[in-house]
């Protein structure tokens, strides 16, 4: 049996964990729990859901899914070294899959401990904490985007937006931090006035930020140093629609790829009939926008988004001010064309009925100045029929939600604060 100094010297040899505070190593040294297997013996395999974080103390472990070693992401293909960290996806926020598998080689002991109970850990130690386990989620980033071929990582790192600083100086995000994986539909949710709007202007390249960084895949697109910019990798669809009034539907999709050189007119055209054949639309490439409902002009403009095949979808309030049925009917839409290409899509949203039953993870924002309060982790199952709306398991997220948000709205109806984005 290891010691706990002993513990403590085979932690403190990883590089990662040995720029944490000294408690979290102390933590991890106590709660970690000695684990032996047999040669041949699986730890992981891919798919399974991540639980664990693993440190290496004797034996070989193999990953046969990484080809080559990542030196600049700490990726190889293989773990031998006491100290090494490996099945570290579950330290990222959003119960993410294992993407590599991990099996032994020889008969291999390793320490593991609980990811979700590391992130707490983290962040119980403050700001060190916090930005050694951002550190640690963003190498992973990068891994997962080598080895899972996957792109639309968004990273918000203690992200601060204050208006008019040399005026009333309004604090409107504060501290913000959030992770959200490849392919993951997360919503934010909060008090009107709580800063959802400002964070995804941000991330979309409208407005800038006072303090922190904003990464896709990770490379910084916002931050005090670098003006922001919009982009083909990041589209949005917006509350009030932004459809060309004087353009065909079909003119309308494939006008952003032409513009941009990405297709040919012949090309755009092919590819805008089949994602409208995907969702049922093929019958309207002719109609204009003043000829269809508001239903139909928010499928379209989200098939449209993903014309330019953005590693990021970000979706102002697209739902809001349509009436239920016709909002029953666009859920269904966007969940259909969801499951077709597993795009990263942010969220936003008033409507916590619709957060729940579309998104993977729903984020609850306190009031002005926003921040992260709460994080809704929706295991439901996917495809979603509509009659899950009525199940219990949905009642009871949404009940959540509810107290959560409610309890920030009283804040902020006491504090006075007005809706601004």
């Amino acid at each position: 049996m290891l010691t706990k100094d002993q513990r403590r010297t085979i932690l403190g040899s990883n590089r990662h964990l040995n720029r944490m505070p000294t408690g979290v190593i102390d933590a991890i040294a106590e709660q970690a729990e000695v684990l032996d297997f047999a040669k041949g013996a699986v730890i992981f395999n891919r798919k399974d859901s991540s639980v664990k974080c693993y440190i290496l103390v004797s034996g070989h472990v193999s990953h046969p899914e990484v080809q080559a070693a990542e030196e600049q992401f700490s990726i190889a293909r293989e773990t031998t070294t006491q100290g090494q960290l490996f099945g570290w996806a579950a330290a990222v926020d959003g119960l993410p899959e294992r993407i590599i598998s991990a099996r032994c080689d020889v008969p291999t002991r390793v320490l593991a401990f609980d990811g979700k109970w590391f992130q707490d850990l983290c962040r119980s130690h403050g700001e060190p904490g916090l930005r050694a386990l951002q550190d640690l989620v963003r190498s992973y980033a990068g891994h997962e985007r080598k080895i899972g071929g996957r792109h639309g990582w968004l990273s918000l790192r203690n992200v601060q937006k204050v208006y008019d600083p040399l005026g009333k100086a309004t604090v409107a995000v504060d501290g913000c931090s959030i992770e959200i994986r490849p392919g993951e539909f997360c919503a934010i949710v909060g008090p009107s006035g709580c800063g959802k709007s400002t964070l995804l202007n941000a991330v979309a390249g409208f407005d800038t930020i006072t303090d922190g960084e904003i990464l896709l895949d990770g490379e910084c697109i916002n931050s005090t140093k670098i003006m922001p910019k919009p982009g083909p990798d990041r589209i949005v669809v917006f509350q009030h629609g932004a459809l060309f009034p004087w353009a065909t539907v079909l003119e309308n999709m494939i006008r952003g790829p032409i513009v941009q050189g990405k297709m040919t007119k012949a090309q755009a055209t092919k590819r805008a009939r089949e994602l409208l054949a995907q969702v049922g639309l093929s019958t309207i490439e002719d109609r204009y926008p003043a000829g269809m409902s508001s239903g139909m002009c928010r499928r379209v403009e989200i098939v449209r988004a993903l014309m330019n095949d953005p590693r990021v979808i970000l979706l102002d309030e697209p739902f809001r001010g349509l009436d239920a049925l016709t909002k029953t009917v666009v859920h269904n839409a966007l969940l259909d064309m969801y499951e077709m290409n597993r795009k990263t899509v942010l969220f936003i949203t008033h409507d916590l009925e619709e957060a729940i039953y579309l998104a993977d993870r729903v984020l609850v924002m306190t009031t002005r100045p926003g921040s992260i309060k709460q994080t809704i982790f929706v295991d439901l199952p996917r495809p979603r029929p509509t009659e899950l709306l009525g199940k219990e398991e949905f009642l009871q997220l949404k009940d959540e939600a509810i107290a959560a948000v409610h309890e920030e709205a009283v804040k902020a109806f006491e504090a006075g604060e007005r809706e601004m984005a």
